[in-house]
């Protein structure tokens, strides 16, 4: 039996497609539309898994930078010294379970939480205005690539102005 997930993923979603999706009665309009969903996201996974530890890597990198920035701002850098010198170590040479990347990446959320709230607590307008800039610029990033991985379900108007997540992550073929 075949267990890649090359081989699994596109097989589960052509017997959901096939099979189960023309058996669904048809006034169950969520049902259908929930397994439409979970088709997309299958044929997401099959299509674009060779992307997903350059986005873990990417993802780590831009958390590490966040909470850099918001630490050296609210001068607590050495508050999180050791889990970002771990970042540095895993960028540097690029080699690091992904399991362990996206372990690190959920502290570094969680850092940056913690110390978005303290700035916030500081009651400093420039401050508070300084955060929220870093944050939407960040978040412009995060959802510029999150648009990117579902392009392919459809749900852009303007589906060509979204670039795509291999370009997004550099990893584009010419």
């Amino acid at each position: 039996m075949e267990l890649r997930p090359e081989f699994l993923l596109p097989a589960i979603s052509k017997t959901l497609k096939d099979v189960i999706l023309p058996a669904l009665d048809e006034t169950h309009q969520v049902a259908q539309e929930q397994l439409k969903l979970a088709i997309g996201f299958l044929d997401i996974l099959a299509s674009q898994r060779h992307l997903l530890f350059a986005f873990d890597l990417d993802e780590l990198a831009r958390h590490a930078e966040m909470a850099r920035g918001l630490a050296g701002l609210l001068g607590k850098s050495a508050d999180h010294a050791e889990l970002l010198a771990e970042v540095g170590q895993i960028s540097g040479n690029g080699v690091a379970d992904p399991d362990r990347i996206v372990a690190i990446t959920r502290q570094l959320r969680q850092v940056i939480v913690d110390l978005v709230e303290d700035g916030y607590a500081r009651g400093d307008a420039t401050l508070a205005a300084d955060i929220r800039h870093r944050m939407n610029e960040y978040a412009r990033v995060q959802l510029a690539r999150e648009r990117a991985w579902v392009l392919s379900m459809g749900f852009e108007n303007a589906p060509d102005a979204v670039p795509s997540i291999a370009l997004q992550l550099g990893k584009a073929v010419a």
